[in-house]
């Protein structure tokens, strides 16, 4: 019922509502809307009491509107003095660029606690180990590096580092993974012929 009163009612609300629209936009001050009825009592009750009051907010300040015409305001971000004393034994960052791959890809500290050991130190000495086992041994490693005795013997027990061994000549012959007796063979066999004159006579 509400579609079918709407579709009744919508042309008389759009009727003329161009010239309509003109009229109201070309006023030239707009019409407040209504108060309310408890807002229009009080607003009177105001205007008995105190008439001068609202005639007087009725008046333009011109002293009002020339101040806030000559304010400017600009805005800057106050310069903050952080009064921090650096720390000699941790410096605070002063290179913000990007941080590049290292070695071994973490980056070696720049001071070592005894009785341990950076990762290029220990590569190091096992490699020599590997190349000169009599001469630099344990003894040798954990002397210079100051570290026990017996970790060196389960460093040099445990790990190696990767060697790669080149053969002087290549004479070894190309082998090809497959069956040796091939899948398909050929058997030729002797069939039976038959005579000269008898092939019509013969039943197939």
């Amino acid at each position: 019922m509400g579609k079918a009163l709407s579709l009744i009612s919508n042309p008389f609300k759009n009727f003329n509502l161009e010239s309509r629209a003109h009229k109201v936009i070309s006023q030239p001050k707009p019409v407040p809307a209504p108060r309310h009825k408890k807002d229009q009592l009080d607003f009177e009750r105001l205007m008995k009491e105190y008439p001068e009051a609202y005639q007087e907010s009725l008046k333009k300040n011109e002293q009002l509107d020339k101040n806030l015409r000559d304010v400017y305001v600009t805005s800057h971000d106050p310069v903050v003095e952080t009064k921090t004393e650096a720390n000699p034994d941790r410096p605070l960052p002063t290179d913000r660029k990007t941080v590049g791959m290292f070695l071994y890809g973490v980056k070696e500290p720049n001071h070592v606690p005894l009785g341990k050991i950076t990762l290029a130190n220990a590569l190091k000495f096992i490699s020599k180990h590997q190349n000169e086992p009599l001469d630099y041994n344990a003894k040798a490693i954990s002397a210079e590096y100051s570290i026990p005795k017996n970790t060196v013997k389960d460093i040099l027990k445990h790990y190696r580092v990767f060697e790669v061994y080149i053969p002087q000549e290549r004479n070894t012959k190309a082998k090809f993974a497959g069956p040796s007796i091939p899948k398909v063979q050929i058997i030729k066999d002797l069939r039976k012929e038959l005579p000269p004159g008898n092939q019509g006579n013969e039943k197939t």
